[in-house]
């Protein structure tokens, strides 16, 4: 049954998806007359919308068969390392921690979202497994000092502003006791195709991190971009099955860099 919210989201005009509209009326502003719009300061109603319909969107349209080649790239870090507990800054519905959890099981894993949606739908996806879950903003996150061995992110941290980015890195510094991983996207490490189609997208932010972790004195241990990864990529995706039904495609490897800091 479709509920009134996912209505909403899907709703069309003249037989066109609104988000459908949006772009590319963006992109007609930047293409034609050279505007480009300013990035979201803050996307807490951008996912609540869209997070009715996030879990179902992605699942049913092959995109995880793609995505799944990055969550691998965060697991063979996390063999790498000694660790017990690990938390998904940014965990939306649950696919990462559920998969975290099944590759370590001993170890305490959790997530926070800003999402009351997503982690709605989290509920059903983790079917009432021992994943603690917690509604919060990755600047400002309700967890204690020191409350996990290691954090991460996929694809989240560039939903945050630039004037927010350093508070949610500070964050991150202040609940890991060991690690930090982020695969995010990074414009200084992708191609000019991808960097100058995700600059009308007002969702979309790049981040420095090397230099904005770097100014709190901490250094990367590993730094990948899709220079080292992008071959087992494409192989990846040469052995992907199921059709990719999105209207966007899928980027490839060039949409995120794999980034892992040393705190302790």
């Amino acid at each position: 049954m479709t509920t009134t919210n996912e209505t909403a989201y899907w709703k069309k005009w003249f037989g066109l998806e609104l988000f459908k509209v949006n772009y590319y009326a963006k992109w007609l502003l930047y293409h034609i007359l050279g505007i480009k719009l300013p990035k979201l300061k803050n996307q807490r109603s951008y996912w609540e919308s869209r997070g009715h319909v996030y879990m179902d969107e992605i699942i049913q349209s092959g995109y995880l068969n793609r995505e799944i080649f990055f969550q691998n790239l965060l697991i063979d870090e996390l063999k790498n390392l000694k660790f017990s507990s690990a938390f998904e800054a940014g965990c939306g519905f649950g696919w990462n921690i559920r998969r975290i959890k099944e590759a370590f099981p001993g170890a305490r894993v959790g997530g926070l979202d800003f999402s009351y949606t997503q982690l709605s739908n989290s509920k059903t996806y983790l079917n009432r497994s021992d994943i603690a879950v917690v509604n919060g903003d990755n600047c400002h996150m309700p967890l204690n000092d020191n409350a996990y061995d290691i954090g991460f992110s996929i694809g989240v941290f560039m939903n945050i502003h630039s004037s927010k980015i350093e508070a949610a890195l500070r964050e991150m510094v202040r609940v890991c006791r060991k690690y930090i991983i982020h695969i995010e996207y990074d414009e200084n490490h992708t191609t000019p195709e991808l960097r100058k189609k995700r600059s009308i997208k007002t969702n979309i932010v790049s981040h420095n991190y090397k230099s904005l972790y770097e100014a709190m004195g901490i250094k990367p241990t590993r730094f990948l971009t899709y220079h080292d990864f992008g071959e087992a990529y494409r192989e990846h995706e040469s052995k992907s099955q199921g059709k990719l039904d999105r209207w966007e495609g899928f980027e490839g490897p060039e949409k995120y860099i794999v980034t892992v800091q040393k705190i302790y």
